[in-house]
């Protein structure tokens, strides 16, 4: 019930908005490979020169695969690692990318972060302390102005108008020629090491669509959103980052012999030359991103839903099917016609989403939950996650009985094209935060794709809904026909039903 009423104070607030203060920064810009540089040379024995349009790809789908991509990036780097997330987490997978990042940065790497403020669960004191590093800078975008632990919660409720905008973006570019992006964030829940394990998708790609994302990164990067460190946090002591290197080597040696951290070890996209054997696929792609000043609300360009827009663009070209995935569903008015307008066109339409049972922010599905009849009725294939999801298919055993929860944010059209990103479809998603992705045109990529979208969607993973006779609604799995939201006790049920009647739905 707390919940609810803080949620109802949080949008009667909306209209309140504080400027940003002005910010001096210096401007910098990602640093190309050098000749000899190991992803060039990587790049050259793929066939991707300046003279193509081409760039290589490969899906990031389990959690230790894409711990282990992304620690071999870091390893490879040899001028610059960029990095921009809406969350970045002090926790086991947080530490042992941080230990990597420092280990760059020691043989001259310059190493560029950037957190959205309210995703940044590392703290002041440690951030200043990695930003301490003469090769490492870090900034925080959108930033409260008040930092002690508890005034920061009367600047969110002060700010509120400025700070509800968010950078949701998740991206990491090395050398200006390797990027990976999808729909996770930095910590342990998104690599399978944690009670929560979310179903996520991430996609490695090397070649010019990489060039893109690293030229959008220096925008969001020198942008006055983006506030260093340095301005907002006292400076940490002379031996502070002496002791954050003592704290994460400890954290290593504590999980080199883990059998989460052996099987990250053990991927075929970890150690010398993996990124040469894994199998690589040659597309054509665009890195697709909304502008900074879509987060400030005094820009002409607040709120305006480009990416959004560019996709619903991308589904009416579509001719015979498009399936999405999406962890947070709330279609709206609007949506809802977009859907609509794909099915008077004859195309197939299959949507997965989380179900009551399984997501993480329950005030989303109270606003799904009062889409999914007209969503039916109008003729749309519809499945919700199952906790279990075929548990023992996923590396979450590592750490013992985990809830499966869909966190990806994919689409797939007609089988040739994909969208791997950030956006949800919902309003938050759509007009509140920045979102970025790269759209991908490569059918077997996108096969790829199409089959664990058929692996989710089974069922061992997913209930499809369907409408009875009367128009109630009902789950199916297999032979098994279930009435009401299913393995969701009635505490769950109760707050969903709850939140449903606040007036929250444009802040979800």
């Amino acid at each position: 019930m707390k919940s609810a009423i803080l949620l109802l104070v949080v949008a009667l607030l909306g209209g309140c908005a504080t400027r940003l203060p002005p910010q001096q920064g210096p401007v910098s810009f990602v640093r190309q490979a050098a000749a000899e540089a190991p992803l060039l040379q990587l790049a050259e024995s793929l066939a991707l020169t300046s003279n193509t349009d081409l760039s290589a790809f490969s899906l990031l789908t389990s959690g230790k695969d894409a711990l282990a991509a992304r620690l071999q990036l870091i390893d490879m780097a040899e001028s610059g690692i960029d990095l921009q997330y809406y969350i970045f987490k002090g926790d086991t997978t947080g530490g042992l990318l941080a230990l990597r990042l420092l280990a760059a940065a020691d043989r001259g790497v310059q190493v560029r972060l950037l957190v959205d403020d309210i995703g940044n669960s590392m703290g002041d004191f440690k951030i200043a302390s990695l930003d301490r590093h003469p090769n490492i800078e870090i900034r925080l975008f959108n930033p409260l102005t008040l930092r002690d632990p508890w005034l920061r919660y009367a600047s969110k409720v002060g700010e509120f108008g400025r700070i509800n905008h968010r950078m949701h973006n998740k991206l990491m570019v090395v050398d200006g020629m390797a990027l990976i992006t999808g729909g996770r964030n930095l910590g342990d829940e998104y690599f399978a090491l944690s009670e929560r394990d979310f179903q996520d998708i991430d996609v490695l790609a090397i070649g010019p669509v990489a060039a893109s994302a690293a030229m959008t990164f220096d925008v969001y990067w020198n942008s006055h959103k983006s506030v260093a460190v340095a301005g907002l946090v006292r400076a940490p002591g002379s031996r502070a980052l002496h002791r954050l290197r003592r704290q994460l080597d400890s954290l290593r040696v504590q999980q080199e012999q883990t059998p989460w951290q052996q099987a990250v070890a053990s991927s075929s996209f970890r150690g010398k030359n993996a990124l040469g054997k894994i199998e690589w696929l040659h597309g054509s792609g665009w890195w697709l991103a909304d502008p900074p000043d879509k987060a400030d609300p005094f820009s002409s360009k607040a709120n305006h839903p480009a990416l959004g827009l560019g996709l619903a663009e991308l589904g009416r070209a579509t001719r015979e099917e498009l399936l999405m995935m999406t962890a947070y569903f709330i279609p709206g008015r609007d949506g809802m016609q977009v859907l609509r307008e794909f099915r008077h066109s004859g195309m197939q339409v299959g949507i997965l989403t989380n179900s009551l049972a399984t997501t993480d922010v329950l005030a989303v599905h109270s606003a799904y939950a009062g889409y999914r009849t007209a969503l039916l009725e109008a003729g749309l294939h519809l499945w919700e996650l199952q906790p279990i999801a075929a548990q023992q298919e996923r590396a979450s055993t590592f750490a013992g009985d985990s809830q499966a929860s869909l966190h990806a944010k994919s689409f797939i059209f007609d089988r040739e094209r994909v969208f791997i990103g950030s956006l949800n479809l919902d309003p938050r998603s759509i007009h509140l935060n920045t979102e970025a992705g790269v759209l991908i045109e490569q059918p077997e990529l996108a096969g790829q794709m199409y089959q664990l979208f058929q692996r989710w969607t089974d069922a061992e993973h997913a209930w499809k809904l369907g409408l009875d006779e009367r128009g109630e609604l009902y789950w199916q799995a297999g032979e098994q026909i279930l009435r009401g939201e299913p393995e969701a006790g009635w505490w769950r049920r109760l707050n969903s039903w709850l939140l449903g009647w606040l007036p929250i739905e444009r802040q979800l």
